[in-house]
């Protein structure tokens, strides 16, 4: 494609005045920090709908709205503890940071308790014969690679890593596993859980998907390897009936 020289200019000076202005930063800032999470289907998708076309008007650009149909899936309750694990004082329970998986399917309503296998990657898994998976719920502690973002390569290090909130789920049914946890995908700690939408194949079964956080994730793995280690798991979230959205588009 050949732009006129006029295009090229226009161009130009449109990239300077990204790079000298915060104006894109205040966008993103009003989206993340005053309308907030913005799940389809959700209040705050709707108002981030019409904020953006209000703003696209008011820099001058012809605004439409290509109405649109999307998934509308809510969160509920999300609750985890170790039930059994080697060492444990009698009459307690460890508490597990959890949030589901973006689509995951419910546990029942008084949730799912059953032991838990860890693995450090999907050969791991597949290694294993199905009576060792069956029946259990599956934890796969891959690791974000801090030192491959370190080098500027973080899109990498999250591509490697993300695949398991994906896949993991329906890689875990196939062998017959209740639930699927993934080390949470990311490089900031602090014992908080980061989540990102999961992948269900039609070739098994739908099964309940979590990310917890990477503490959690270390600490089970050392449990696991001393001797069984039980959880209960609770996530109720709900796919609701898809609702009526709109793609923004503004024309210069």
């Amino acid at each position: 494609m050949v732009f006129s020289g006029q295009t090229l200019s226009d161009l130009k000076r449109l990239e300077q005045a990204a790079l000298t202005s915060d104006y894109a930063y205040k966008q993103v800032a009003h989206l993340a920090n005053n309308i907030g999470p913005r799940l389809t289907g959700s209040a705050q998708a709707g108002k981030a709908v019409e904020y953006v076309a209000s703003e696209l008007k008011t820099i001058g650009c012809d605004v439409q709205l290509e109405k649109v149909m999307v998934p509308h899936w809510v969160r509920a309750e999300e609750a985890a503890a170790l039930v059994q694990f080697p060492g444990m004082a009698e009459g307690t329970t460890q508490k597990i940071i959890v949030t589901a998986l973006g689509g995951s399917v419910a546990t029942p309503s008084d949730g799912i308790t059953a032991e838990v296998i860890a693995v450090k990657n999907f050969d791991e898994l597949k290694s294993l014969p199905r009576e060792k998976v069956a029946g259990k719920i599956v934890l796969f502690d891959y690791p974000f690679d801090k030192r491959m973002a370190d080098e500027g390569r973080g899109g990498e290090a999250y591509g490697e890593a993300v695949v398991y909130r994906a896949d993991g789920p329906s890689t875990a049914a196939r062998q017959g596993a209740v639930a699927c946890l993934i080390r949470s995908v990311g490089g900031a700690d602090y014992r908080l859980p980061h989540t990102g939408q999961t992948d269900y194949k039609a070739d098994a079964p739908k099964i309940p998907a979590g990310a917890i956080t990477a503490e959690d994730a270390e600490m089970i793995v050392d449990l696991v390897k001393q001797g069984p280690v039980k959880m209960k798991l609770v996530l109720t979230p709900q796919t609701l009936p898809d609702v009526e959205s709109a793609n923004v588009i503004g024309d210069i």
